[in-house]
């Protein structure tokens, strides 16, 4: 029995983006072409991959097992031409970088520019993500790099310590919590819509954990997040970089409670370790630490 890589890749573009003409797409190939590989596929093992009874095609149970091991194939492929391209020039023909949405945007954007600016011949893809799917983005990305503020559970790294990042817990200053005089207690703070970004996870420890909500609102990213806090829909923990005018102008407040308003994030830049990281890998590190360096405060965001 043969499975191919080409038929790893379409069962892997399938999976991830949940239609074979997306998947068609992204595979530069033609929409039948998909659909061939993934039935010759099903043919070879005998057992039925796909779903495709609802409008969105998706994984039955074994095909999600059959997915992981063509991951684990697309996996190795990926480090042979990292190891053959790196024999011959040193660059990976691939760099992915997975960054916490925690983290300022523009961080990021610099290291790029910078390596840009060398023309080197890797192909840098930067994903964001927020908390906890940070990892889960790193491992089905096949990650080389990645900035998150919640240590990794499911795969062993490397890291290296960035400034910690204060977050605030602030409500507008029209709301109830924005507008009380004294510290509020744990049942009064209960009563209003807690705003949080999915990807939360208990394991950032922050102080609103272990309260018995009325309503919660997720939102994707923590820009979202903010225009929900100023237009008073809830209340919620902000990074301070991004609310510094607000609080100054006093169109936020800080929530006054029993517990902690304010939480620090250590945030950290895990890798596979740097031996395992081609050129351009050990060049974004390297820059990294060096744009830490030049801040103004380099022991804070």
């Amino acid at each position: 029995m043969e499975i191919t890589l080409e038929q790893a890749r379409a069962l892997d573009a399938v999976a991830r983006l949940g239609s074979f003409t997306k998947a068609a797409t992204h595979l530069h190939k033609g929409h039948t072409g998909v659909i061939y590989l993934l039935r010759t596929l099903e043919e070879k093992l005998n057992v039925k991959l796909l779903d495709r009874t609802n409008y969105r095609t998706q994984l039955t149970q074994a095909g999600k097992l059959i997915w992981i091991e063509c991951q684990k194939m697309l996996s190795a492929e990926r480090h042979l031409l990292n190891v053959c391209t790196e024999i011959t020039s040193g660059w990976e023909p691939f760099l992915n970088v997975v960054i916490d949405g925690l983290i300022p945007v523009e961080e990021g954007v610099k290291v790029v520019a910078c390596l840009e600016k060398r023309n080197i011949p890797t192909r840098v893809s930067i994903f964001t993500e927020f908390m906890s799917g940070v990892e889960q983005k790193f491992i089905s990305e096949n990650g080389d790099l990645m900035i998150s503020v919640i240590s990794p559970q499911e795969i062993q790294l490397e890291s290296v310590n960035l400034p910690p990042l204060r977050a605030l817990l602030v409500a507008h200053v029209d709301h109830p919590l924005g507008k009380a005089k004294k510290p509020v207690s744990e049942e009064e703070l209960e009563q209003y819509v807690l705003l949080t970004v999915r990807g939360s996870d208990e394991r950032l420890n922050l102080s609103t954990a272990a309260l018995d909500r009325c309503s919660t609102v997720h939102l994707n990213d923590f820009y979202a997040k903010k225009v929900a806090i100023v237009e008073g829909l809830g209340y919620g923990w902000l990074p301070d970089y991004m609310i510094k005018k607000e609080l100054k102008a006093k169109e936020l407040k800080i929530v006054r409670w029993e517990k902690s308003s304010e939480h620090t994030h250590y945030p950290k830049l895990y890798h596979r370790g740097e031996k395992n990281l081609g050129r351009a890998g050990r060049t974004f590190l390297s820059e990294v630490l060096a744009h830490i360096e030049e801040r103004e405060d380099p022991t804070h965001w």
